[in-house]
């Protein structure tokens, strides 16, 4: 466990501090103390050399030992002062505290010696006589040739006492002193810890990535608050680069993401750098796979993309850059772009590879090829049988009007093929070009089987083949379009008449698929004929396709009646299996989403001559307001382009129609119309193309697009008008609430 003051700054302020007053208080004490005795001494000594000289003024001259003992003892009793008086040689003469003739010389002592060469000495030793420190000081006296030494002494208990007193109240003093100031300095040391400590914590929050922190407070300018001003600048300036980059970051990311083609940069060694999502996929590499440094080899052994590699290496791509085509596994096929990497400075950092994927073009090409040579050659057939006959007609016309009329009726069928074909063209391009797109309601399967029946009714009683029909009870209705729907049966039940011998059976059916997921419906053609060999079942929707083509083109067909029936398939969402046994039959089955039970409503057109102002803006609030279910629609009887005023009052009322579009009658399902809005102020537009039971209303609004004025005056009209048009919609929904309409048996007003 780590002691305190290891882990917490505070104490290392603290401490520190002692480390230093600490010190410094013992040494004052000490210093003081010895300055104190010391001035003690001297003036001490000032006084005894006064005292030396008076009573070497008033001690008379001897030189007998013990003579001056009386004398001293008296003068030292008044004086408070050991008396000692010392000839030259360094005899005792006479002394106040011991006899004279009992001590020994006192010519060595250094006072006395002192005193005989200079005049006066002074010196402080140890007594050990009295046991204690004394002070001498001691003068010479000279009479004529004669000279003496008269030396006192007081002993230092005194000053020592003193000394010691006033150390005992310095040293309380410096106590008290450091105690305060220690407290003072832990005040102080924490403040300046607490704001430490922020500071790291600050750091630390801006090390991890956070940049939330509150903002200092200012306190007074000193160092550490110009520290934490400059930390957070630093820390705004950061965030707004972090931001900065991430924000580029997320941008190259979404870039690389939404990128059709594949990403690969390789190093100058060939290691990968970065490989984008759509390169994943292409190479089969896991998307969570660190693919940082790997080679090249790592993901992909095949040699083709290590040529590529190898030659971009080797290219001079000064000029241009490098492009090439190849074809690796399970015959995909790629065009590979590749560039250098370099710095600032020229110097190669490595190549940049951009992979599109061409399989499906490279597809589409044999497809396009095939497809040209396939109607090369139907179209030749019929076209050749048609104008050998017809040259004959017109150059050696038989003599026989019976074989002239055979051979008319060789033309018309060769027509009629060629009119089939023609046809079936246009509606597989139709279908693969998306023209004409799905719109979905509810069809019902049970009409809709029946109406394709009555077609082949006369044709498979001529050839003897039954036709029959079987739908679940209460099967709810298909959601798409009727006429599509139509085409595809007809394509199938056609192909299964054609193909089931005399005494065969079609029967069409439907039925409901029950799972867990969205309804869906199942739509089967079967029939009792030839069949299809297994092989031949996966080409069967391709364009041209014949299992036997002699016996196809005998029976009339022109080989893209499956193909449609892919197309509208798909377009529906639905899905196409084809299931045959030989010499026992064929079934399609299709399945097709149903239709979502919901209740109908009215549907609404908004009618004026240019469909640009008062009916687009009446469609828009109808669109903002009406229940679901509600179909709402706007036309003209003469379209014009949408005004722009009149986006600009819809915006200010929160709804935006800049997406909308004029259009004519013909552009609007004119039998699902419910209610006739027109709008025009000048005339009613009475819009004979509806049926007469069709409920209609005439709302008299002025045009606001040919409104005269300044550019305010004539937007306050078409704020004028955008109120009214709102209020007389808002009033049309509230009284009618556009009630559910009637519907007939196959789901079709």
């Amino acid at each position: 466990m780590k002691r305190p003051w290891n882990s917490r700054l505070i104490y290392k302020f603290f401490l520190s501090h002692l480390a230093i007053v600490i010190p410094l208080a013992v040494g004052f004490y000490f210093y003081t103390g010895n300055l104190l005795k010391d001035f003690h001494v001297a003036s001490l000594d000032r006084v005894m050399d006064q005292k030396s000289r008076v009573l070497a003024r008033v001690l008379p001259w001897s030189d007998e030992p013990g003579s001056l003992d009386a004398l001293c003892k008296t003068l030292s009793q008044e004086l408070g002062v050991r008396i000692t008086v010392i000839a030259r040689d360094g005899r005792v003469i006479g002394d106040s505290d011991e006899p004279a003739v009992q001590l020994e010389n006192h010519g060595t002592r250094p006072e006395v010696a002192a005193a005989l060469s200079h005049g006066t000495g002074s010196a402080v030793r140890y007594s050990t006589t009295v046991k204690h420190d004394l002070l001498y000081r001691a003068y010479r006296q000279t009479q004529g040739d004669a000279q003496r030494v008269v030396r006192v002494a007081v002993s230092l208990s005194e000053i020592q006492n003193v000394t010691r007193s006033f150390g005992r109240a310095l040293l309380a003093g410096l106590l008290l002193a450091l105690v305060l100031g220690s407290g003072v300095a832990y005040y102080f040391s924490r403040r300046l810890s607490a704001r430490v400590n922020r500071l790291v914590e600050f750091s630390r929050a801006v090390a991890q990535g956070d940049f939330s922190r509150r903002s200092f407070v200012p306190r007074g300018g000193d160092e550490l608050d110009l520290l934490e001003q400059h930390l957070q600048e630093m820390s705004a300036k950061i965030r707004d680069n972090i931001q900065e980059l991430v924000s580029e970051k997320e941008k190259v990311d979404s870039i690389l993401r939404c990128m059709i083609e594949g990403l690969v940069v390789i190093d100058a060694r060939g290691r990968l750098l970065l490989m984008n999502d759509q390169a994943r996929k292409m190479f089969q590499v896991a998307a969570d796979r660190d693919v940082t440094n790997a080679t090249l080899a790592e993901i992909s052994r095949h040699p083709e993309l290590h040529r590529v590699v190898s030659e971009l290496a080797r290219a001079d791509l000064s000029a241009a850059h490098y492009s090439e085509e190849i074809a690796l596994s399970e015959g995909r096929w790629f065009r590979v772009n590749g560039a250098p990497l370099q710095d600032g400075r020229g110097h190669l950092l490595g190549f940049l590879l951009v992979f599109n994927d061409i399989t499906e073009l490279k597809r589409l090409e044999t497809v396009r090829s095939d497809f040209v040579a396939n109607v090369s050659h139907e179209l030749r057939t019929p076209l050749t049988a048609i104008q050998g006959y017809v040259e004959t007609l017109l150059r050696t016309p038989p003599a026989d009007p019976k074989e002239a009329a055979s051979f008319l009726e060789i033309i018309e069928r060769h027509a009629e093929r060629l009119g089939r074909l023609t046809g079936d063209l246009l509606t597989l391009s139709d279908l693969e070009s998306g023209r004409g797109a799905i719109v979905h309601q509810p069809v019902e399967v049970k009409n809709l089987i029946q109406r394709v029946l009555e077609v082949f009714m006369d044709g498979a009683a001529k050839k003897q083949v039954a036709l029959t029909d079987f739908v679940e009870p209460d099967l709810p209705p298909l959601s798409g379009a009727t006429d599509r729907l139509q085409q595809l049966l007809i394509n199938l039940v056609d192909n299964a008449i054609k193909y089931t011998p005399p005494g065969g059976e079609v029967q069409v059916s439907g039925r409901l698929l029950k799972d867990d997921g969205e309804p869906r419906i199942e739509l089967a053609v079967s029939d009792t004929g030839l069949g299809i060999p297994e092989k031949d079942i996966p080409r069967l929707t391709e364009r041209f396709y014949r299992v036997d083509k002699t016996r196809s083109r005998d029976l009339g067909g022109t080989g893209l009646g499956l193909a449609i029936v892919k197309h509208i398939v798909q377009a529906h969402g639905g899905e196409l299996k084809i299931e045959s046994v030989v010499q026992k039959g064929t079934t399609v089955r299709i399945t097709l989403p149903a239709a979502a039970p919901q209740e109908k409503r009215k549907t609404i057109l908004f009618l004026c001559t240019g469909n640009s102002c008062r009916s687009q803006m009446a469609e828009g609030f109808a669109r903002h307001l009406a229940p679901a279910g509600t179909e709402i629609f706007s036309a003209g009887t003469e379209p014009k382009g949408l005004h722009p005023l009149a986006v600009q009052v819809m915006n200010e009322v929160g709804i935006d129609i800049s997406g909308q579009r004029s259009k004519g009658i013909e552009a609007v399902p004119i039998e699902k119309i419910d209610l006739l809005v027109t709008l025009c102020g000048e005339a009613e537009e009475t819009c004979p193309a509806l049926a007469a039971q069709v409920e209609r209303q005439h709302w008299p609004l002025r045009d606001p697009a040919v409104a005269q004025g300044s550019e305010d005056e004539v937007l306050k009209i078409f704020r004028e008008v955008c109120d009214e048009i709102q209020s007389r919609v808002e009033k049309l929904l509230a009284s009618d609430r556009a009630l559910p309409r009637p519907t007939g048996n196959d789901g079709e007003p």
